[in-house]
């Protein structure tokens, strides 16, 4: 997998990194990845890092993703950096339902895990 994607034991937060475009293909190994990582955690909390994204491959990522997040029982998700393009989309699905959870932006990494923990 080319994304980074990890569980922050100090904070219980996973992380996901993109570090480049996000395609449909790549939600396979980050389903994977995730069934690891989500064995025996406390919290269902992400940080997503959208910094590097140059952008979401189309509507089909959008919807698998927002899939992976319900399958995964993702409480609430900060949304790290990211391109005003992307933070739109992202607000126009939280805004709408899409996104069936709590999520918010934030301009740094600690700023994101503060809020996170501060929801638990």
């Amino acid at each position: 997998m080319e994304h980074n994607l990890w569980y922050d034991k100090d904070t219980k937060v996973i992380h996901l990194q993109f570090t480049r475009d996000y395609l449909t293909t790549d939600i396979p190994d980050i389903r994977s990845k995730m069934n690891e990582l989500f064995d025996d955690i406390p919290y269902r909390q992400m940080c997503i890092h959208i910094s590097k994204t140059a952008k979401v491959e189309n509507r089909e990522t959008r919807e698998q993703s927002n899939q992976l997040l319900k399958e995964f029982e993702i409480s609430h998700v900060a949304f790290i950096g990211g391109s005003a393009a992307n933070r739109m989309i992202a607000k126009v699905m939280l805004k709408t339902g899409a996104l069936k959870i709590k999520g918010d932006f934030f301009k740094t990494v600690d700023e994101g895990v503060n809020w996170l923990m501060s929801k638990r």
